[in-house]
This record gives C-alpha cells, structure tokens and sequence, in this order.
C-alpha cells in the first residue's frame, strides 16, 4: 500500500476514501499500484483520485502543459484543493484508456525477446 500514511500522520487512508467518495459521488477503490508519498483510487465513473504528500507535488502548469502537446496521451488534471487539516493535495484526472507501459514490461519474457531480436535480425 502506499506510503503515504507511513510518512504523515494528518490523514488516514480511510480519510481519503471517504474523501473520495463524496468528491465523485461513487465507488472507489485502490489501484493495484501505489506511487511514492501518494495513495490512488479509481472511480467507477472513469476518473482517478490522487491524494499527494507535500514531498511528492504535481505542478499544475506542467500537467496541463503535458494535457497539451501530448492530447489524448496525458490525461486532464484538477487540483482540488488541500484534504481539510492537512498539507495533502487532491488531484483529479481522467482516466486514459489503454495498457500502461509499466505492465507490458513485466509481461516480456527471455523466450519473448529471443524471438523478437531473431525476427529483427532476419
């Protein structure tokens, strides 16, 4: 899970949940991955939830310059504000369809790359 409720004490993961739930009036749940000083939760109505340490920011001139030059491959990005009582940033983004880089990597297997380096040098 994340560290994040390892490094601060202002809020709980269950904060953030709740949190969560009343910001996108809907179930959410945990990713399967957590980042560093941050938790992230996905909605079922196609949005994720960030909740980030002030040691781990987002900037969000560089997330919507991103949004910008890489259109659909960067996703909208909303900073809502600070968790009440605390120094955590919540951040909102839409959900971009696909498979993520970090989960085809762990799918490449030796026998997989033989394959593809034999393939290349024919």
């Amino acid at each position: 899970m994340s560290d994040l409720f390892e490094t601060q004490n202002e809020v709980t993961q269950n904060d953030c949940d709740t949190y969560a739930q009343n910001l996108v009036k809907g179930f959410v749940t945990p990713m399967p991955w957590q980042g560093f000083h941050s938790y992230t939760l996905r909605s079922n109505s196609g949005l994720i939830i960030q909740f980030r340490s002030k040691a781990s920011p987002l900037d969000s001139s560089t997330a919507k310059l991103a949004k910008k030059v890489h259109g659909h491959l960067a996703p909208a990005t909303t900073y809502r504000g600070l968790m009440p009582n605390s120094s955590v940033s919540v951040w909102v983004m839409e959900i971009i369809t696909g498979v993520g880089y970090l989960f085809t990597t762990s799918t490449i297997t030796t026998a997989k790359l033989d394959i593809t380096v034999t393939d290349f040098a024919k």
